[in-house]
């Protein structure tokens, strides 16, 4: 059995390097988790390399730093494709202002998180809501078998 020159064997790994484990997902939501439709409520924090972290909804609705949902970033030349020089840096600095207030270190993002799970809107209903709904039904439910 012949090993390629670029692959290591395992005895050729050094002993002190050990595998990375990184948390690169957290869950984020008000209800509790036997609370119905509770998952359609969830914002996620997601881990995208470097230190930084976004704050998104339903895969690709990101939080900015202002608070407010992004469905990404729009330049104001519209959908057509940047053509001058001039028109080429303004949609980079606008694309990178706009990636730059929307990623963040782990504690900003899930401070953003945390202060944004109440308001999160289900068709008009929001977490606060379901969450008043939820514990208002538990308080009416017989739970005693």
């Amino acid at each position: 059995m012949s090993t390629a020159p670029d692959q290591q064997t395992p005895a050729a790994v050094p002993q002190e390097r050990r595998p990375v484990v990184r948390p690169t997902r957290f869950s984020v939501n008000l209800l509790p988790e036997d609370a119905p439709d509770r998952n359609a409520f969830t914002i996620t924090v997601e881990y995208l390399g470097s230190e930084r972290y976004r704050v998104i909804r339903d895969e690709v609705c990101s939080l900015g730093a202002d608070g407010m949902w992004s469905w990404g970033y729009q330049w104001s030349g519209g959908d057509r494709e940047p053509v001058t020089d001039a028109e080429r840096d303004d949609y980079h600095a606008g694309r990178d202002a706009w990636v730059a207030s929307h990623q963040f270190d782990l504690e900003t993002a899930l401070h953003l998180a945390e202060q944004a799970a109440p308001h999160v809107r289900v068709m008009r209903t929001t977490a606060a809501q379901a969450l008043a709904d939820y514990l208002a039904e538990m308080e009416h439910t017989d739970c005693a078998d």
